[in-house]
């Protein structure tokens, strides 16, 4: 179980980063955690362009040689095109929709390491 809760901790921590990142370019928080169905959206963000909706799916691990982003597989990949499906279609506005990928080092000791992939999942 302490497991399970590290690990949790682990992901919360590197969405924080993530947010904080994000929002330093300007980006605006629309929803955390968003669920729709079986889909998840760790995060939900308004580009500064005032019109695109992102999706950001945030990988983390405490490494500073891991590659959290390769833990995202098909099955996650048509998810989150699924919840941007539904998320166009419940949409009373007209405006542009993307998926990236966010992925976190958080190497104890360490700043947080972040690459960010735009448009990272495609077929939305």
């Amino acid at each position: 179980m302490a497991r399970t809760q590290a690990a949790a901790d682990l992901a919360r921590r590197g969405e924080d980063a993530a947010l904080i990142f994000l929002q330093q370019h300007g980006y605006e928080l629309c929803a955390q955690n968003l669920r729709v169905g079986s889909d998840e959206a760790d995060i939900v963000m308004r580009a500064p362009d005032g019109r695109t909706l992102v999706i950001v799916e945030v990988k983390t691990r405490s490494s500073p040689t891991a590659w959290p982003e390769e833990r995202i597989d098909a099955a996650k990949m048509r998810s989150l095109v699924r919840l941007a499906r539904s998320l166009e279609r419940k949409s009373l506005r007209k405006g542009a929709l993307r998926i990236d990928v966010i992925a976190v080092n958080l190497p104890p000791g360490s700043a947080p390491i972040i690459r960010w992939f735009e448009n990272a999942v495609l077929g939305n």
